[in-house]
Parts: C-alpha cells; sequence; structure tokens
C-alpha cells in the first residue's frame, strides 16, 4: 500500500515537472520570437561559458593530475587554446554568431539534399510522403541559401526556426505531463508491441 503511495506521488511529481518544463520551455520560445536578440546573446553566452569551463577544466588536469608529461602539456596547450577561443567568442560575439550560423547552414543544406534524395528515391513508402521529404528539403535549401546570402538576416530566422521548435517541445511536453503519459517513446514503443 505504502509502496503504491510512494509510485503515485512519484508519478504526480514527474507530471507536474513536465507541465512546468513544458511552460518555461513555450515563454523563453515566446521571449525569443519576440526578441530574437535575446535567443543569439543566449547561444553565444553558452558557448562563450562552455569554451572556457571546458579549457579550464583541461589546464586544472594538466597541471594537477600525475600522468605522462606529454598528457600534461597536451591538456595545457589544448586548454589554454580553448580559453582563448571562449574569449574570443565574447570579444567577436558577431563573428562568432556568424560562423555558428554557417555551420547551422551548411548542416541544413546537408539534410535538404539528404530529404530531396531520400523523396525521390524511397519507393516504399507513399507519394504523399515522398512529396512532404521533397518539400522540405527545398525549404531547407532555401533557408540555407538565405542564411550564405545574408548571414544576418540568416542569424533571425534560424533563432525564431529554433525558437519554434523549443515551442513545439514544451507543448509536447505539457501535453506528455497533463495526460500523465512519460514521453513520445514509451508511448510508441507500446504501440508497436501491441501491432506485433
Amino acid at each position: 500500500m505504502k509502496g503504491k503511495h510512494n509510485d503515485s506521488s512519484s508519478s504526480r511529481a514527474i507530471r507536474n515537472s513536465q507541465i512546468i518544463l513544458g511552460a518555461i520551455a513555450i515563454v523563453l520560445s515566446l521571449v525569443i520570437i519576440a526578441e530574437p536578440g535575446f535567443g543569439i546573446t543566449t547561444l553565444i553566452f553558452l558557448l562563450s561559458l562552455t569554451l572556457l569551463v571546458e579549457g579550464l577544466e583541461r589546464v586544472a588536469v594538466g597541471s594537477f593530475l600525475h600522468t605522462a608529461k606529454s598528457s600534461r602539456i597536451g591538456n595545457i596547450i589544448l586548454g589554454v587554446i580553448t580559453i582563448g577561443l571562449g574569449f574570443a567568442v565574447i570579444i567577436f560575439p558577431i563573428m562568432a554568431a556568424i560562423s555558428l550560423v554557417t555551420l547551422l547552414s551548411v548542416g541544413l543544406f546537408l539534410l535538404g539534399v539528404a530529404r530531396i534524395l531520400q523523396g525521390i528515391t524511397n519507393k516504399n513508402i507513399s507519394q504523399w510522403s515522398r512529396a512532404f521529404l521533397i518539400g522540405v528539403g527545398i525549404f531547407s535549401l532555401a533557408i540555407s541559401s538565405l542564411v550564405f546570402a545574408h548571414p544576418i538576416s540568416g542569424i533571425i530566422l534560424l533563432t525564431i526556426i529554433l525558437a519554434v521548435n523549443l515551442m513545439i517541445i514544451g507543448i509536447e511536453i505539457i501535453v506528455h505531463g497533463a495526460s500523465g503519459r512519460k514521453n513520445v517513446y514509451s508511448s510508441s514503443s507500446a504501440g508497436l508491441g501491441e501491432i506485433k
């Protein structure tokens, strides 16, 4: 009896936390959509912070751990370079943002090409699915081309797209929390098990 009570309490706590996290995700996405600069600033801050922490950790490993001399020197050098990159991101935020967006747009371009090829060559799916894949691929190519042509506009556009994606994730989390489902994957796998 006590075990059942604990299970229901923990289940309720998980559901409440899902709803709260989903709400936070939606609020953040709305803030970013309303003020894309906030999203870009946050991205740059997180990147610089990650580089600085990783660099300091490498220097600490090289300085204090008793390992081979070459390994210690390598860690220290790598740490110093990473710290330098972290400060470079802080000092030159626009260049950092453009570099990040360029990498994202290259990835988006490759994803678009892959989707188009999949839509053209995959004969095992419906025509509607193939048309959808080709459409998504063309859309991805269009966005990546816009980013290459106008990096600043591309930064804002990609930030908004990521914010919309965050909002969708937030809504999904709230729905799962409110309905009591643990996550998408568990419900999907359960459904697959029933089909089998």
